[in-house]
């Protein structure tokens, strides 16, 4: 054999080990391609999804926003009548027309007045430290009133 057969051989040799790695490196090459290509048309498609999917959201908070800004300012009102109705109420004026008439009620006169007057403040030490001490007992023990 000469020299040119043997180097032809040898290309040959070789040119078969690359089709059988390039055949070999086919089908991974495939697969990479096949992966890239689905999380593109994924990409695709999710992409608008998402972006309507953020205006449909966007839409309803500002309705719910718009919603709760009307009942705010219904109950706001409803809040200033109820103000000028408590103070209707609470006028002396009116308190003592009806004690004077529903009630028949009257001023006392200087006969009915009695002064109470205050013990000593001996008395009255025992007592505040009680009042201290029940008022720690029902905080800790949680107790209202």
């Amino acid at each position: 054999m000469n020299r040119t057969e043997q180097s032809k051989s040898r290309a040959d040799r070789e040119a078969k080990n690359k089709q059988q790695d390039f055949s070999a490196q086919a089908p991974v090459l495939k697969l990479r391609q096949l992966i890239i290509g689905i999380v593109c048309v994924v990409l695709f498609i999710s992409l608008p999804m998402v972006m309507v999917w953020k205006q449909i959201y966007i839409r309803n908070v500002s309705v719910k926003e718009s919603a709760l800004a009307d009942s705010c300012i219904v109950l706001s009102r409803e809040a200033a009548g109820l103000r000028l109705y408590n103070e209707r109420l609470a006028n002396v004026q009116r308190i003592e027309t009806i004690a004077k008439t529903a009630l028949c009620l009257d001023y006392p006169t200087s006969e009915q007045i009695v002064l109470v007057k205050e013990r000593a403040c001996d008395g009255a030490a025992p007592h505040a430290r009680q009042g201290f001490m029940a008022f720690f007992r029902k905080t800790f023990s949680r107790e209202r009133g």
